[in-house]
């Protein structure tokens, strides 16, 4: 993504608290509303800025979205007496995460590894989270295989195993909620030991991190 001006970073920022807004207040129009896959494919790559306002705008958006897949809607204090999603709304956004998770958990690792301020880091381990409470087993794959993709020699294969095996046994004992842990340390170690603590180094680093999507 090319470098953006102050005020274009000013434009997504306000973009995405819109969006939150809409999915807030109108989540069957907004959520069901075909435009959704390009939005959230938009909020992928809003999330390799690296400014700090717009991150945190983009990642308030999909944990708000990603709560009406779980039944755990964002509070309105317009809407009192809304307490389950109906079952279409959680389907939907299902099939959303279907559809561009994989590229949602690359932009946020990478994020946590190389580039995002710190200010990012407990609303970006909690979009995973929110990931993982929707399709724990499909998330745990998606993770691996951005694992997979880090440099050769910025981790060992045993670091990588001890990892993603964890993750499988908080899956497979219910404790998903523990994985947030889990993924907070690894990505904190991994920055410390491969991100220079110099300014900008973590941001050149990042470019190393290639995807397709």
């Amino acid at each position: 993504m090319p470098l953006l001006l102050a005020n274009d970073a000013t434009v997504i920022e306000d973009y995405f608290r819109l969006a939150s807004d809409m999915a807030l207040y109108f989540p069957s129009e907004s959520i069901m509303s075909p435009l959704m896959e390009t939005i959230l494919l938009a909020a992928c790559n809003a999330l390799a800025l690296l400014k700090e306002e717009p991150i945190i705008a983009t990642l308030h958006f999909l944990r708000d979205l990603l709560g009406y897949g779980r039944n755990a809607p964002p509070s309105s204090s317009f809407d009192r007496t809304r307490s389950e999603v109906p079952q279409q709304l959680q389907d939907r956004v299902k099939q959303l995460v279907l559809t561009a998770g994989e590229l949602l958990v690359q932009r946020i690792m990478t994020g946590m590894m190389y580039s995002f301020p710190e200010g990012c880091f407990a609303d970006s381990s909690g979009v995973l989270l929110d990931l993982f409470e929707i399709n724990p087993e499909q998330v745990a794959s998606w993770v691996a295989n951005t694992v997979a993709m880090l440099p050769q020699g910025s981790i060992t294969p045993q670091e990588s195993e001890r990892f993603l095996n964890n993750i499988r046994q908080r899956i497979q004992t219910g404790d998903v909620r523990m994985i947030r842990t889990i993924l907070q340390d690894f990505t904190t170690s991994y920055r410390r030991r491969n991100v220079a603590p110099r300014e900008g180094l973590g941001r050149l680093e990042a470019s190393r991190f290639r995807f397709s999507g």
